[in-house]
């Protein structure tokens, strides 16, 4: 890793903060050139701070970093733009992506096509209507970043056979290969339709069964690529 020491007026967005002694904060960035950075916005917690905007929930910030360290220290930030949450479910939703992009990649990474991706998200996230386009996007959001990590899925095709995936037919999912015909081809929590994989692949999640089967297909890819790195979100919202 090459430590980078100043930089200014740098898109980014707020992946995470925690207090740090009495008005201070510590902050995960997500940066567009440099990837994940860590910083300290020191006395951000003052009402009159101009390092407050750090704690505004879902912003594009403009951010100046300095420091020869891991730990920057932050000298100043500007909104960009604001996007607007209006429910807890998309707010639960970024809560949820935030985490996977920091125990998916690696500090000062970059990762261009994840930040433009993640905005697009939230735009989209703010101006959701309903549950079918908020399942369609976290899917794309999710299905691209294991691309990035080097872990394409291939929806269209037996890993096995290479034939493509029909309608007709049931198969297993393995995240190290991807799709299997299942030779009992029948219905069971192992094994998803050729149908649900198909509309997952088009984009098409106007079916319950196709949303519940993406969803669970992208958290056995995930879970398995990103290892020990469990997502702590998910304790959460099992208990609400």
């Amino acid at each position: 890793m090459i430590l980078i020491n100043n930089f200014s007026l740098e898109p980014a967005f707020v992946l995470h903060t925690r207090p740090y002694q009495e008005t201070s904060i510590l902050v995960d960035f997500f940066t567009r050139s440099y990837g994940r950075l860590n910083a300290i916005a020191k006395g951000a917690k003052r009402p009159k701070s101009r390092l407050r905007s750090v704690l505004t929930p879902a912003s594009k910030l403009s951010v100046s970093l300095s420091g020869k360290s891991e730990l920057k220290t932050l000298s100043s930030v500007e909104i960009i733009d604001q996007f607007e949450l209006n429910n807890g479910v998309a707010f639960n939703s970024i809560i949820y992506v935030n985490e996977l992009i920091i125990k998916a990649t690696e500090k000062e990474d970059p990762h261009v096509v994840i930040f433009d991706d993640y905005e697009i998200l939230l735009k989209k996230l703010s101006n959701q209507s309903d549950q079918v386009d908020l399942e369609q996007n976290l899917r794309n959001f999710e299905l691209n970043l294991l691309q990035e990590m080097g872990y394409g899925l291939d929806l269209s095709r037996d890993a096995e056979t290479n034939k493509k995936i029909e309608e007709g037919f049931f198969y297993r999912f393995y995240p190290d290969k991807g799709f299997a015909i299942d030779k009992a081809n029948v219905a069971s929590q192992k094994s998803f339709s050729g149908l649900d994989i198909i509309n997952f692949k088009k984009g098409n999640f106007e079916k319950k069964e196709t949303r519940d089967s993406s969803k669970i297909i992208m958290r056995m890819a995930l879970d398995f690529h990103l290892g020990s790195k469990t997502l702590n979100i998910r304790k959460y919202l099992t208990k609400n």
